[in-house]
This record gives structure tokens, sequence and C-alpha cells, in this order.
């Protein structure tokens, strides 16, 4: 069946690519507006867009639940203060996560609702989650507006910590354990998660093909 995005809601769209693109690294995105408010908010439209610059983005949707300018707490701060930090999210902290991605009224700290420590950044004045095994602490590079109220932040990791249990030794070079993170990630519909502790592998192939 062929769907034509030009023919459907927007609602309709995003059900059919959250249901394809599985799994989805989640962005745990802390901020911190000029005030001093802390807010915490999940979002899986995120992934790694380059070294050179090191680059992340993340798509955040408008706000068409509260009142305001139609921007969500966690773009408003960002686009105020440039800066914000990611945090991965583990199996233990799933629950947790969850419940930072409530719609609370401006102003509220999701990460002392849910019981969440933090630790300082090194380089931006959002905290670090500090139960997290990867965090990065990230710069706006640029900001593409998609439509009102929402769309894509690239943003310059500046720093990026990672949980001395997972990182180890080969022949000199630095490896880490990935299924060691235990990291979870979206999955199709509301409520649902992937593990990232089942992997398989598959080495690539060099040019030219070995002859049988």
């Amino acid at each position: 069946m062929q769907f034509d995005m030009d023919q459907l809601a927007s609602a309709e769209r995003y059900k059919l690519l959250v249901n394809t693109i599985t799994p989805r690294p989640i962005a745990w995105v802390v901020t911190q507006d000029k005030a001093g408010h802390r807010n915490a908010a999940p979002y899986s439209f995120f992934n790694a867009m380059g070294s050179q610059p090191p680059l992340v983005a993340i798509a955040i949707g408008g706000d068409d639940i509260r009142q305001g300018d139609g921007q969500k707490d966690t773009l408003r701060s960002i686009r105020e203060t440039c800066e914000f930090t990611i945090a991965l999210v583990t199996e233990a902290d799933a629950e947790k996560m969850v419940l930072t991605a409530i719609d609370a009224p401006v102003g509220i700290d999701e990460m002392e609702l849910a019981g969440i420590e933090t630790r300082p950044a090194s380089k931006v004045s959002p905290p670090l989650i500090a139960s997290s095994p990867v965090t990065y602490e990230c710069r706006l590079w640029q900001f593409i507006e998609t439509h009102p109220g929402g769309g894509i932040v690239l943003g310059e990791v500046l720093a990026m910590h990672i949980d001395d249990a997972v990182l180890g030794d080969e022949n000199g070079k630095l490896r880490i354990d990935a299924p060691a993170l235990k990291l979870v990630g979206r999955a199709h519909g509301a409520g649902w998660y992937w593990r990232g502790s089942d992997q398989v592998r598959i080495d690539r192939t060099a040019w030219p093909l070995d002859a049988e």
C-alpha cells in the first residue's frame, strides 16, 4: 500500500513514521532557562549527524496543549540560552524518563518531580543526569524551523561523558561495551520500547569481493 504524505493529516504521518522507523534512540534533554528554571524531557526523533563538527539532531514538535507561544519548554530554553545536555536512557531509568514526558505547567522541574539526581556539566549551565552512562554537553549550532512552534535542533557536542565501567582497551584502541549500557529506544506505538542489549554482528565486505 502506498501512502502519499500530502494526502494525510499530521497525526497520520506521525503514526506511520514512528511505527516503522524503530528502534529510535532517546535524547533525554535537560535545559535551564535564563531565570534558572530546569526542564527535562525525552525526544525520540534524535540521532548523531556527523563528527566534523560533532553534531546531534533533535526534532521538537510544537506545544498544542498548553497556552502560550506554541513552543515546548525545551525548545524555548534552547533558543534562549543556546545550551542543553543530553542523557541516553537506560532500562533502570526508563520509568523516570517517561514521567518527565508529562505535560507539566511551565516552571515545574521534572527532575525534581521524578527524583532524578544531577551533577554539574563542565561547559554549559544545564546539569547532567547523574545516572546515565552517556551524556553530552551541547551548544545550539543551528535551528531549522519546520512548522510554527517546532523544528529541528542541531547541537554541537562540546563534551561527552562515558561511564568508565563500559570502557575498555583492545590492542591500544578505545572500546565501548555497548550492550553493557543497557539502553532503551522507542518502538512502535505508545508505551513500547526496545532494549539495546541484543546485537548481531555482520562484518562489512571489502572490495574487490573475494573470489570463491
